[in-house]
Parts: C-alpha cells; sequence; structure tokens
C-alpha cells in the first residue's frame, strides 16, 4: 500500500488535506489527521470524489462541434484549431474581442496561470463580480479596510459564538468539531437564519429572521445597547465616523420596536443578544455566505460588522467578525499580468454579453466554470454565449455550458493535477498538492493548455515554460520549508485589527445609512432560495441524479400550498420561466419562502437559477440570487 499526501481544491473553505492510500487498482481518500483543521475525516463531496474521476460520461478526448455534432479530434489539431481562432480574433478585432471566463472548479493556485495567460494578450475581457462571496468582501473591504478573519483554533478563547447566516454542517464541516469543542467548554453558541438549518443541532439558540432583514436585526442589537448606554467606549474611539452612524442609529423611524417588525424576530431575541453581545465578550461572530446574496446584501454584512464593532468584540482574541481571510493572502502575485481590459458583470453577465460592442465578444475561453448553470437567468447566458463566433470550453463534463462550445477540452481533476497548492477562505492553513492518480489518458491539466497555446502564438512567457518554478515563487511566503505540505499562512494575523484597521485613516468605517427593506410581489410571493447541496460542489451533480424533479421545500402555509399536498408535483413560477419540483411540506420554514437545492441542469429542465432574475447586489457585483420572487402552480 502507499500513501500520497496531498490537498483539496474544490470550492468550499475547509481546504483539507488529504491521504490517498493506494492499493494495487483500489484507492481510498481520507482527511489528513496531521491537519490541524482536517483532523482525519472528509465531507460526503469528497467521499464521491473517486467516482467522479471514473465516470462513464467523463470525456477523455478533444470534441469539436461540427453541423451540430460533437467530433472527436485529436490534441494537435484542437490546439491549432484554439490558437488560430484566438490570434485571429486579437489581429483582427483586438484583444477585448476575447473573453476569458473562469471561476471556482478549482481553488488551486497554479490556475492562476491561465488568467496570465489570456491577460498577457493584451486588454482582454474578463468578469467582474461574481456569483459567491464578493458582496460581503466589499461591504468587509469597506468597514476594515482588508479583509482578515481569526483561525478556527482561535475559538477556544470566545465565551460566545454567534453563526450569522451560517451552516457549517453542509457549507464546511471541518468548523464544526471546533464549534463542539466549544460548546463542551460552556461557550454560548447562537445561529440566527431564516432556516433552521443542520446547524441548529449544535446551536444553544436559534433565532429565526425574516428573509433580507440581517442588517435590521444587526441595527436593533445595536440600538439596545445604544439606549443603554453599553456600547464599548475604546471601540467608539477607533471608529472614523462614529457621529454619522449614531444619527442613523437615533433617527425616529430607528426604534428597536420598528427594527424588530422589520428583522421579524421577537424583542426578547433582541434583548438576548444585546445582552450576549455586551456580556458574554470575547464573542465570535462569523458571517455566512448566503445573507449577502441579495440587493442589500453588503449592507447588511456592514450592520454586522458595525454590531461587533461597536460592543467591543472586534480586535480581541476570540473576537472578530470573520467573513472571509482571503485565502490568497501572502500570494506573490507580482510575477502575473494585471487585469487591465473591460469587465462584464457576472450578476448581469447575459446582458452585459449582448451589449459589448467595439469590438463584441468573438472568442471565449471558458475554465472552471459553468455559467450557464451557476449565473443569473440561465437561457439568457446560454443564448448569449451561443453567439459568440467561437467558444472554447476545458472541463472534464459535457455541462450546460458545454451546449454553447465549439470546442471541447478535456482536462484533468483533483488528485490528478502534478502539482499545486491551496489555500483556505475560512482559517489560517494552507496545503499542497501532488498527483495521486494518474488522469485518463487523453486529458490534460490546464496551464499544459494554455502553455500550448502560448508556444503556437509564439508567445514566450517563462512562467507557463516551467509552471513549478512559477508556483514556487508565488506560494514562498506559504512554505519557507520545501519540504512542508501544510503550513500555518505565516500572513495571516492571529488577532486582526488589534491595533489599527488597513483605511487610510487607521480607524473603522461605520455603516451610515440603514439598508433599505426588501421589497415585496403579490403575484410572486415567495421568496426563491437555492441552498447549497450536502452532496455535491455546485452544479457537479449526475444526470442520473436528476431524473426526478427537485425538491422544493415550502410551509403548508404558504401562498399557493393549500390547493397542494405534500409529495405532489408542481411548478415553482417566475417571471422567467417554471421550474417542475416535488414538494415537500416543512412546518419549521417561514411561509414566505421556498427552497429548491442549487446545481440543476438547464439541459434536464431542473436549472433554479433558470427563474432568477439578472440582479446586482449593493456593491461588490454580487449576483441578487435571493431577491427572487416566485409563485407555486399546480401542474395542468
Amino acid at each position: 500500500m502507499k500513501t500520497i499526501e496531498t490537498a483539496c481544491t474544490y470550492d468550499c473553505p475547509d481546504a483539507c488535506a488529504l491521504l490517498v492510500e493506494l492499493d494495487g487498482e483500489h484507492a481510498r481518500i481520507h482527511g489528513n489527521p496531521a491537519h490541524p483543521v482536517t483532523r482525519g475525516f472528509v465531507c460526503r463531496r469528497i467521499k464521491r470524489h473517486l467516482d467522479r474521476l471514473s465516470d462513464p460520461g467523463r470525456v477523455t478526448a478533444p470534441l469539436v462541434r461540427n453541423s451540430g455534432r460533437w467530433k472527436e479530434i485529436n490534441w494537435i489539431e484542437a490546439l491549432d484549431l484554439a490558437a488560430g481562432k484566438l490570434a485571429r480574433a486579437v489581429s483582427e478585432h483586438g484583444a477585448p474581442s476575447v473573453l476569458h471566463l473562469t471561476s471556482g472548479g478549482s481553488l488551486g493556485i497554479m490556475k492562476e496561470l491561465v488568467g496570465h495567460f489570456f491577460r498577457s494578450l493584451g486588454p482582454v475581457t474578463t468578469l467582474a463580480g461574481g456569483v459567491c462571496d464578493e458582496t460581503g468582501v466589499a461591504a468587509q473591504a469597506l468597514d476594515f479596510g482588508d479583509l482578515a478573519g481569526h483561525d478556527f483554533g482561535d475559538l477556544a478563547n470566545s465565551r460566545a459564538i454567534v453563526l450569522w447566516g451560517k451552516n457549517p454542517a453542509v457549507t464546511g464541516i471541518h468548523l464544526v468539531p471546533f464549534l463542539r469543542q466549544a460548546r463542551a467548554r460552556g461557550t454560548e453558541i447562537v445561529l440566527i437564519d431564516l432556516l433552521r438549518t443542520q446547524t441548529a443541532a449544535i446551536a444553544d439558540r436559534y433565532v429565526n429572521l425574516a428573509p433580507g432583514a440581517d442588517g435590521f436585526l444587526a441595527l436593533a442589537v445595536l440600538r439596545r445597547l445604544y439606549d443603554g448606554g453599553r456600547l464599548d467606549n475604546q471601540a467608539v474611539t477607533r471608529c472614523e465616523n462614529f457621529s454619522a452612524f449614531e444619527k442613523m442609529i437615533t433617527a425616529k423611524d430607528m426604534t428597536a420596536e420598528r427594527l424588530r417588525d422589520l428583522a421579524g424576530v421577537e424583542l426578547s431575541d433582541i434583548d438576548y443578544l444585546a445582552e450576549l453581545y455586551a456580556q458574554r465578550r470575547p464573542l465570535a461572530t462569523l458571517v455566512g455566505w448566503g445573507l449577502q446574496r441579495r440587493a442589500q446584501g453588503g449592507a447588511s454584512v456592514r450592520c454586522i460588522d458595525a454590531l461587533g464593532m461597536l460592543s467591543g468584540n472586534v480586535g480581541i482574541a476570540g473576537g472578530g467578525v470573520s467573513y472571509n481571510p482571503r485565502r490568497r493572502r501572502g500570494l506573490d502575485a507580482a510575477c502575473l499580468v494585471p487585469r487591465t481590459g473591460r469587465t462584464l458583470a457576472a450578476p448581469t453577465f447575459a446582458s452585459d454579453l449582448s451589449a459589448a460592442s467595439d469590438p463584441p465578444i468573438c472568442f471565449a475561453y471558458i475554465n472552471g466554470a459553468n455559467p450557464v448553470a451557476q449565473f443569473a437567468d440561465s437561457r439568457a447566458v446560454a443564448g448569449e454565449l451561443s453567439k459568440i463566433d467561437f467558444v472554447v470550453l476545458a472541463d472534464a463534463f459535457l455541462t450546460d455550458t458545454a451546449d454553447c462550445a465549439d470546442l471541447f477540452l478535456p482536462v484533468s481533476l483533483m488528485l490528478e493535477d502534478e502539482y499545486d497548492a491551496v489555500g483556505s477562505f475560512a482559517h489560517h492553513y494552507v496545503a499542497r498538492t501532488r498527483r495521486a492518480l494518474a488522469p485518463p489518458a487523453g486529458v490534460r491539466d490546464d496551464v499544459w493548455i494554455v502553455a500550448e497555446l502560448a508556444r503556437r502564438l509564439g508567445h514566450a512567457d517563462p512562467l507557463l515554460e516551467n509552471p513549478r518554478a512559477a508556483l514556487d515563487r508565488m506560494t514562498a511566503r506559504w512554505f519557507p520549508d520545501d519540504r512542508a505540505t501544510i503550513a500555518r499562512n505565516p500572513v495571516q494575523l492571529e488577532v486582526p485589527f488589534a491595533e489599527r484597521f488597513a483605511t487610510s485613516s487607521g480607524k473603522m468605517r461605520l455603516i451610515e445609512e440603514a439598508p433599505l427593506e426588501p421589497t415585496t410581489d403579490d403575484e410572486f410571493p415567495l421568496f426563491f432560495l437555492t441552498p447549497k447541496r450536502s452532496g455535491y460542489e455546485h452544479s457537479q451533480i449526475s444526470p442520473e441524479d436528476q431524473k426526478q424533479p427537485p425538491i422544493c421545500r415550502v410551509n403548508p402555509g404558504a401562498r399557493g400550498a393549500a390547493s397542494l399536498d405534500d409529495g405532489q408535483f408542481a411548478k415553482v413560477v417566475s417571471p422567467l420561466g417554471s421550474l417542475s419540483v416535488r414538494l415537500r411540506f416543512d412546518p419549521t420554514l417561514r411561509p414566505d419562502i421556498c427552497l429548491v437545492p442549487t446545481g440543476g441542469w438547464l439541459r434536464l429542465g431542473r436549472a433554479p437559477n433558470a427563474l432568477v432574475s439578472q440582479q446586482a447586489t449593493d456593491m461588490g457585483q454580487g449576483t441578487a440570487f435571493y431577491d427572487q420572487h416566485v409563485r407555486l402552480e399546480p401542474v395542468n
């Protein structure tokens, strides 16, 4: 038996270190017990990864579309074709006619070289914003001047932990043991969410709030603290604009009672949280990624930041408002070509792509992404991508986006790439990856592909000629010891903002205007929520598991549910169309929401994002997925 040390590059905050045991033709994946966070276990998604590698639907040879059908070709033909189309677009229309689109298909640092290659061709068109954490990132950067979070191990110093819209039981299970240990020590754990998620089982108290009301709840607690004279005086002096914040929080329409109504909670919940934040210091606030997928998501995060700060829980061990500590922190990116070209905004991608002119997009290269399934208004995205003269997709499976491509290049997957490194967007540890399994004959890794394109274009690039050296250079601060496979990122701060903030004044910037109230719609009375699946990463779902319509969970008292039965087939309808579902009544849900898990495919009629309109959040060019209104209808 042989054991390979490697790491997970899935789009997940845990960034686990893995052990792959090889015994003849059999392989098994375990969590590396030497990693302080992974601690020897893995999630359901990783347990399924070996099946993904050997999936019979995996593509192992380049494909070109010929009269509407895929035709297998060899790599020389495929690369010559791609390079020729790329060169023609640049020479005839300029670099902006080239679109490079990538996402979180792999969080390996080596993948940065793909974008570097395209940007080296000139000011190519790229994506701005995204479908993940961009709104909260922008909010915290505005407040604190930087992103920085406390490590999981710092929870040992906390007297209370608030999980604000965070469901680690599904979205990051390696936080759960730290929470259980904290609770066993007497640390109080509170879950604030509009859903009673699986994480409620490890919380001492659950606070259920209305959709989009996170900011109002934080302001209600702050108003209670302000009225009681319980704001932390030292924290107040560390804010550059407290007088403007004070004017907002004391306005006539900012009473605790009105804020309570907007938040959809009881006054007892507000009083409880006020007491917790004021008296149970140090208190750690861990913010999730769902609450900022709203039109006012950035303002909501800023309100939570203000609560953590003014209660005296920022800049101390065991405290903080942790959202994203920046997985690339400490990376040496000076060798990479920076982005200089025009951008298309992710939340309005289809509209922006349609409007792109002077020049229009003539060539698109997509890797690590499935925009048709991931972006809002899936049908419009597919329609606009299909209009581009030539689209290249580098992937392992014929996804919805493959239906819009002209050339498909099969790529290696996690455990098959020769070497890489990964950082976390939740904790402070980094890890190296190594090849544990040979990729199928006929597939190539992403960097090899663009290196071959560069060679065909006569584009000399030392980073692409020696990607291992490029990776070592970029991660030199992470791994000062060449032999280390796991390390604590030395650039991550143990206690962020203990002395000063990264703003120009060195002080925190507080929010000065309250969030806008969420809109309602009598014709479409339900908020459409698409939570993450526990067993699959985004749209990496096999067609076999999409044969039946997805489950739609609603309260039996939800508008439109009275004429329907539990287990019945129905339709979720938005202004953009409808989605066939099977109903599951859940009395624990609020009656104004409807849940369908994310990731279904458009081709199979299972894509929730086909119902979601193109709408940006208030900052960071995030996508306001959760402001979509829908209704329930019976199947005719």
